[in-house]
């Protein structure tokens, strides 16, 4: 998988972005789960996307799940 940094992404760009890594329709599809809770994930209750073990993972907006996932965020995990 090819790495790249993305600090953040504008609400008016998620669509594009999404669509970039091949997941928008999933996401229109509810097919996108939260890592933690294994919710679906849709564009209102989306916290944020990470890469982790070669792939692109999600994270409701909860905060007890984002929480869990603060470690993984930012560090390598190759």
């Amino acid at each position: 998988m090819k790495r790249y940094e993305i600090n953040a992404v504008h609400d008016d760009d998620l669509e594009t972005f999404l669509n970039s890594l091949g997941l928008l329709e999933d996401l229109k599809n509810k097919k996108l789960k939260c890592n933690v809770c294994k919710c679906s994930i849709t564009k209102d209750n989306l916290g944020c996307v990470y890469p982790f073990k070669d792939k692109i993972e999600f994270c409701c907006q909860k905060y007890t799940c984002y929480e869990k996932i603060l470690p993984l965020i930012g560090s390598k995990h190759d």
